[in-house]
């Protein structure tokens, strides 16, 4: 159903799309739903998008308590009491990934956004960098199966913030380790590991 855009996950991405368009609150999708927008098909159980800081407070004077509720003890996590799917509001500007490790890549504005079917999402280069950036797993498996659906080259990588070249250089080699002992992985559909976030 996810994948043919239904259920309760596409549900609540097309209600806060409208929402927040019908309130003229700039936002920009991130997560699993980006990915998908960008071509690599997996399946997530939330939604994440990020705003400016001044919007968030917006949003949630107008949409919680309303619309949407919060979850307790998480300031930026609010949930669709019609489809019970959670979504993070992550601040634009504020350092993404881990930050023990990281202060230069920080979450998306909205005004970088790039738009496909009609919603604004985080584009493919931030897309990598801030997955590179959780020093994660499954989120550089997520970048190795990006380089893989655009036939990325090992010159992509000029285009991140020096401190996460190295990495993207090590997904570029898992890819092709990948693709030499296994060719079969061309043909074969793409996996659907559980979700994690960007």
């Amino acid at each position: 159903m996810f994948f043919s855009d239904q259920g309760p996950v596409p549900e609540t991405f097309h209600r806060l799309r409208k929402l927040l368009a019908d309130a003229n609150i700039p936002h920009v999708f991130v997560g699993a739903l980006a990915l998908n927008a960008h071509g690599f098909r997996r399946s997530t159980e939330d939604v994440d998008l990020c705003m400016r800081r001044e919007d968030l407070e917006r949003f949630r004077r107008e949409f919680v308590g309303r619309e949407f509720q919060p979850v307790t003890g998480r300031p930026r996590r609010f949930y669709d009491p019609t489809t019970q799917v959670t979504f993070d509001i992550l601040v634009a500007g504020e350092v993404a990934g881990n930050s023990r490790k990281q202060k230069d890549v920080r979450f998306p504005d909205p005004s970088e956004a790039e738009w496909i079917d009609g919603a604004p999402f985080v584009t493919l280069p931030r897309l990598i960098e801030m997955k590179l950036v959780t020093w994660r797993y499954q989120d550089w498996a997520d970048v190795v199966n990006l380089i893989r659906t655009h036939s990325l080259e090992e010159s992509f990588g000029d285009r991140f913030n020096a401190l996460v070249r190295s990495a993207y250089i090590q997904c570029y080699d898992q890819k092709l380790d990948e693709d030499r002992y296994n060719p079969e992985i061309h043909d074969a559909p793409p996996e659907e590991p559980p979700a994690d976030k960007a």
